[in-house]
């Protein structure tokens, strides 16, 4: 059986449309499969661990964005059911990393497939996530991006995708950049003026930035990005880089890697995992290598 748990939410009623396609092909195929419905933040998760639980499981399978994916990630990791997913976001970076198709029907075919893969997993203070986690700015910006009225209203005009940038623009002017203080494998870094430390398992996110262009999914490390000593106007100036990923050539821009890192700075600063808040520094980053099995 195909276990689906479908965010009915997500991209603003978008996986609730979509699933109600996926059922009728489902059903036209005479596939086995159980489906729940998502209702409160945090309930993915359960629903895939339940799933995981069943013995003739052979799949569990997301209806829904990158928020859906991090928590359905969370109750699979370490078991032997992979994670499917038909995006049905706003960013759905997850699926643009590994190459999933982004039409309902061709990402369905790939689920059926059943050919599955085993990918690394990072961890932030506990939590794990499968994209990437950020510290500061980005941070701030995942935050709320998610409380925004804007996300809903491009979502109903198919590009929601865009609210992280109308969010970048709205904290620039408020945000304060400070110092961090990072142990990568045992060596120590530090930053001034930092605005933001990107942590990427996959190279993209915020709905399409490439943020670490070298990050892959199972090469056993992470890729880190740190922002530091940059104005607000080269901040906005140098902006749109990032989604081509040409900002690494930026003096103010490092790029790093590791498979242990620790991150402390002058003044809390604002942590997510896969978009989704996950508290304030300090922080203890690691990799769980080939911890996840993903269709």
């Amino acid at each position: 059986m195909i276990g689906f748990v479908v965010n009915r939410l997500s991209g603003n009623g978008r996986g609730g449309r979509i699933w109600q396609q996926v059922e009728q092909a489902l059903k036209a195929r005479g596939v086995n499969y159980g489906c729940r419905f998502t209702e409160r933040q945090g309930h993915a998760r359960e629903l895939a661990a339940q799933w995981a639980e069943h013995r003739d499981m052979v799949a569990v399978v997301a209806v829904g964005g990158d928020g859906t994916v991090h928590e359905a990630a969370n109750g699979l990791a370490g078991t032997a059911v992979p994670l499917g997913l038909v995006p049905a976001g706003s960013g759905n970076d997850f699926a643009r990393s590994l190459g999933i198709p982004s039409r309902w029907e061709a990402a369905l075919e790939r689920v059926l497939a059943l050919r599955s893969e085993a990918i690394d997993v990072g961890e932030i203070n506990g939590e794990l996530f499968v994209i990437s986690a950020g510290i500061g700015f980005d941070g701030d910006v995942a935050k709320w991006t998610n409380r925004s009225w804007y996300k809903r209203w491009l979502n109903r005009l198919g590009i929601g995708n865009l609210s992280y940038a109308v969010t970048v623009l709205r904290l620039l002017v408020s945000y304060r950049p400070c110092d961090v203080e990072l142990e990568i494998d045992g060596t120590l870094v530090t930053g001034r003026n930092v605005w933001l430390l990107a942590v990427a398992n996959m190279p993209y996110y915020g709905g399409g930035m490439i943020i670490c262009p070298d990050a892959r999914q199972d090469d056993g490390i992470l890729h880190l990005c740190l922002v530091e000593n940059i104005g607000r106007l080269d901040f906005l100036r140098f902006f749109p880089r990032v989604f081509r990923g040409t900002h690494v050539k930026l003096p103010t821009v490092r790029m790093l890697a590791g498979s242990r890192i620790s991150v402390r700075a002058t003044m809390p600063m604002t942590i997510h995992a896969d978009g989704e808040y996950g508290g304030e520094t300090p922080a203890a980053i690691g990799i769980r290598p080939r911890r996840l099995l993903v269709l």
